[in-house]
């Protein structure tokens, strides 16, 4: 769950102060937890049951959607058209089968635990000198332009991994997708209804080396660590 207000904008420094007066109750060592204690500092902690279930629901779907973009992600995709790139991770291929797909970061530790973090998806250039984590989220809420922090929160951790530590260049991807529903025709027995449609509302790229953003988001993992 992504969403959240986050008109009322806080500073760099005021939103460091607030998570030193809120600091998590119980510090679990995943990329999510981290993530979602982010956004209780802005938003509700739990999100809505439903939203949350429907959140769920729509991942294989978002999956699918993106395979059959003219701009698919798919490894088969990426191969025929002679792009250099391959899908090395998909996280939403690993949930869905019940599968254990973590990574482990070392040097990101929480009571001697190392940190554990799940991608969405991870793409990678021929040789891995590039590399591209996306995260995906569905939202029906109002989306800040630089999205919201919880989002970069966990694409920070994600490319605190060992193939981004290893390639020469690391791209953060936050995708926002949505819903809507098409609109039915005709009438009586031949009446068509509409159907929900999921849909892309939002993409921005980050760079997860600036000096600004891996400040901001390593001091709240001190925070969240209880450094």
């Amino acid at each position: 769950m992504a969403s959240g207000s986050f008109s009322k904008a806080l500073s760099g420094p005021q939103f460091l102060q607030k998570a030193i007066t809120m600091q998590p109750k119980a510090r679990e060592p995943t990329a999510s937890a981290f993530s979602q204690w982010i956004y209780s500092l802005y938003g509700h902690a739990e999100g809505s049951e439903q939203d949350i279930a429907d959140g769920k629901e729509a991942e294989q779907e978002i999956w699918e959607k993106r395979k059959a973009a003219a701009s698919c992600n798919g490894n088969g995709f990426l191969r025929r058209a002679g792009l250099g790139w391959s899908l090395t991770h998909n996280g939403h291929y690993l949930r869905d089968k019940g599968m254990a797909g973590h990574f482990v970061i070392p040097h990101l530790r929480l009571g001697g635990e190392a940190l554990r973090a799940s991608p969405d998806l991870i793409y990678s250039s021929r040789g891995g000198s590039e590399l591209l984590i996306v995260e995906t989220k569905f939202s029906r809420q109002p989306i800040p332009r630089n999205l919201w922090p919880n989002v970069w929160a966990q694409l920070w951790c994600y490319s605190q991994i060992q193939a981004a530590a290893e390639a020469k260049n690391v791209t953060a991807v936050g995708e926002i997708w949505g819903e809507a529903w098409s609109k039915g025709y005709g009438r009586g027995h031949s009446r068509v209804e509409g159907k929900k449609v999921i849909f892309l509302r939002a993409l921005v790229r980050r760079d997860p080396r600036a000096l600004a953003y891996d400040r901001f988001f390593r001091r709240l993992f001190e925070i969240y660590a209880g450094h």
